[in-house]
């Protein structure tokens, strides 16, 4: 019944793009206003949904982090959006200058966009944004882990959106697995772990669908020697506890200059205490998502414990040093209590056998090197896959410049954390392992669309003076063609 619903809903959409493949600026504005409209009167309601999803969200982080860049990528989009689909020009070849040259941006079809967990609204109505600027059909699968967002997802979009445009369907992997699969999708756009986005990938490639693939990584930040400690930290740690550290983008492990290491533990701790005075019982330190991944994160910090590792938190106002795992679960709340959130907690020691260092960590725990070099810091980062995201801390242009060309991440950031995320005019995307593709902005409106390549010939072709018979006088104007390359 689920596989005809889903089938069902991809070929409506599908019917309706082949009935007016190439949407006009002022339908497409009207999408992004409809679009709109469904968010300024369930706004609340979506606050509601998610801080229940997590047992416990910050309001204040969800409108920061889930209304305010979807609002202004609306804004810039409708702003934009007669810019964006006008043809664009491009240089013609000398020795063909009678023609012209230029590329149109054509709607794909129907997009399939499969969205996580940690930012549920975000991370599905950006790409909605994007594919409707684009002049697409949408199909929507938002995460079954957030069952009261989705859940209202669903109600909303079918009972104030237009079913010909863009469509919810509720589900768990199957579900996924089943758009992925579906011949009639013509590009897949999927946001998570890069080990389900590995099976995704290999589900649209049955059908050679394009993907984009919104992955994750350990993404690094490193404090060198000519930052400011106590203004890094503030901001590495407001990156890094956002959401409680469920960010895709959020610092992943932490990589300092030996200089600072004699008062990093104070200075660190002495900073989260004035922004989260209180952990367990404060409306703005969010919650786990889940049981299973509190416990997988306690296993983490227990795992790290056992191979070595000194581990810090912050509980009752005071700076602990965990002795073991019953005093790793004192300083959380477990199964039966209303909330889930997990302390702040910092791994000094930190060594490649621990699993916290194998995997992304998506959680309020923060791994820590001290190094003597930039070499030995790159070194470091060089051991992991090629991250999402990258933080880079100093005042010195020189060796700056040296890590933006030598670094392979996905987007990097300056003296902060996550603020390249949220610039409507720079593309978003992974590398490698941690993603590929782009969206936001122009770059998802281009993503989301075929560059279709146009060359217009004149009266006149240059063509003529080269074809059939190929004369001795035809070769002579060959070769002074080549001069005209």
């Amino acid at each position: 019944m689920e596989d005809e619903k889903v089938s069902s809903d991809i070929l409506a959409l599908k019917q309706s793009y082949t009935d007016d493949p190439f949407p006009s600026v002022r339908k497409r504005k009207g999408w992004l206003r409809n679009v709109e409209e469904v968010l300024l009167e369930s706004e609340q309601n979506f606050v509601d949904a998610i801080t229940k999803d997590f047992s416990h969200r910050s309001k204040f982080e969800t409108e920061i982090c889930e209304l305010l860049p979807t609002y202004s990528a609306l804004k810039h989009s409708y702003r934009n959006l007669s810019k964006w689909m006008k043809e664009k020009k491009r240089r013609t070849d000398p020795i063909f200058w009678f023609g012209s040259s230029s590329i149109l941006y054509q709607p794909i079809g129907v997009i399939a966009i499969i969205s996580p967990w940690n930012y549920p609204l975000q991370l599905t109505f950006i790409p909605l944004i994007n594919a409707l600027a684009a002049g697409n059909r949408v199909l929507l699968k938002p995460s079954e882990k957030t069952y009261h967002f989705s859940m209202l997802l669903e109600k909303i979009f079918y009972e104030g959106f237009d079913r010909s445009v863009a469509r919810v369907i509720c589900g768990d992997q199957s579900t996924a697995k089943r758009i992925a699969q579906d011949k009639a999708v013509d590009h897949l756009f999927f946001t998570g772990s890069t080990r389900v986005g590995k099976e995704v990938a290999k589900y649209a490639a049955e059908n050679l669908t394009p993907t984009t693939l919104e992955l994750g990584g350990k993404s690094p930040a490193y404090i060198t020697k000519s930052a400011s400690l106590i203004n890094s930290l503030h901001r590495i740690i407001l990156g890094k506890m956002l959401n409680a550290g469920q960010t895709c983008i959020a610092p992943d492990y932490l990589i300092v200059h030996r200089k600072y290491e004699l008062n990093f533990v104070e200075t660190f701790f002495k900073i989260l205490g004035k922004l989260y005075p209180e952990i367990m019982e404060n409306s703005d330190y969010s919650a786990i998502i889940n049981k299973k991944r509190l416990e997988h994160l306690l296993q983490l910090l227990e795992d790290a414990r056992e191979k070595g590792g000194d581990i810090y938190m912050l509980a009752d106002g005071t700076v602990k040093m965990v002795q073991g795992k019953k005093n790793i679960l004192e300083m959380t709340t477990v199964s039966g209590e209303p909330e889930r959130k997990l302390s702040p907690s910092l791994v000094l020691n930190p060594n490649f056998r621990m699993n916290l260092l194998n995997e992304e960590i998506f959680g309020p725990i923060l791994p820590v090197f001290f190094v003597d070099s930039d070499a030995e810091a790159f070194n470091l980062v060089e051991k992991n896959q090629r991250p999402l995201a990258f933080y880079w801390f100093g005042d010195q242009k020189k060796p700056r410049q040296e890590w933006l060309k030598n670094i392979v991440a996905g987007g990097v950031t300056i003296n902060d954390c996550l603020l390249h995320c949220v610039q409507n005019d720079l593309p978003f995307g992974g590398v490698s392992y941690s993603g590929s593709g782009t969206y936001h902005g122009f770059w998802g409106f281009e993503n989301f669309s075929h560059r279709k390549s146009i060359f217009k010939q004149s009266r006149f072709s240059a063509m003529k003076s080269v074809s059939p018979p190929y004369t001795k006088t035809k070769y002579k104007l060959l070769r002074m063609l080549r001069f005209l390359i």
